[in-house]
């Protein structure tokens, strides 16, 4: 049995509608869902947005449904790296986090070279290319590139989220292999715009929205490339989940919905 993890419901709605034969948790405390696919069977669990949700939520999960065999973090990234851009997946063959005050923690937790084989031998053989890094999870959100270019600086990390260190830990405390594969939202010197507006689910809040809106009339003319770029990420975590868990061998809907395979130069 596969854990997967997630943040919010957007970043995980690609995958969700290629999936069959759900059946929800059913669990006090956990929103997720339960599928077979590829003759694996997932357990699907969104944990919020943030450190302490992550953690919280992780530990539930694991306390409340035994027997998982591998984790996976997934969701959107902020790049770090100027190379990464939009779209762009992370596999992360190490896991560091920054404090509140932009120190480097002292916990670094490095993933399994069998786990990154693994995944890596199935995303090449679907075709997809992907980066290998350092994900770095920050208590708080780097919002402008001036932020994460310090953060790349301090750390030598590729790419930054909020929740990655958490579920890392909590596997790791469990002796169960973890790897992450997540998605490129904004580039190292994008701003990211309109995190006020969303609460810890990840859903807009109208009244939150509408003030941050009044404050920042600006953010109006950056959320509509924001949306393009959120469509973009979420449709290649979609592809990297669907040949991770065929083994890298897609099946014939799949490879017609995604079209041609434009390769990239791994970076």
């Amino acid at each position: 049995m596969i854990f997967l993890f997630y943040a919010f419901a957007r970043e995980i709605a690609p995958f969700k509608r290629r999936l069959r034969n759900r059946t929800p948790l059913a669990i006090d405390g956990l929103n997720g869902f339960r599928a077979e696919i590829g003759g694996k069977q997932f357990t699907v669990v969104g944990h919020g947005i943030g450190h302490r949700r992550a953690t919280e939520t992780a530990r539930r999960a694991f306390d409340s449904i035994p027997g998982a065999e591998l984790v996976i973090g997934t969701g959107v990234v902020g790049a770090l790296s100027s190379g990464l851009k939009p779209g762009d997946l992370v596999l992360s063959d190490r896991v560091m986090t920054l404090d509140g005050d932009g120190r480097l923690g002292e916990q670094v937790i490095a993933v399994g070279d069998s786990q990154l084989r693994a995944v890596g031998r199935s995303l090449a053989s679907a075709g997809i290319t992907y980066s290998t890094g350092a994900i770095l999870t920050s208590h708080r959100v780097l919002a402008t590139g001036a932020e994460k270019r310090r953060a790349k600086e301090t750390t030598g990390a590729i790419a930054v989220d909020m929740e990655t260190a958490a579920i890392a830990s909590e596997a790791a405390a469990r002796g169960i292999p973890f790897v992450a594969i997540r998605a490129v939202l904004d580039e190292v010197d994008d701003e990211l715009v309109g995190a006020e507006m969303a609460d810890a689910d990840g859903n807009v809040r109208p009244i939150a929205a509408t003030a941050y809106l009044i404050r920042n009339p600006a953010t109006l003319l950056k959320l509509p490339k924001m949306i393009r770029n959120l469509s973009r990420a979420t449709a290649a975590i979609a592809d990297a989940l669907t040949a991770i868990a065929h083994d890298g061998k897609l099946p014939d809907a799949t490879k017609r919905d995604r079209g041609p395979v434009a390769r990239k130069r791994r970076r």
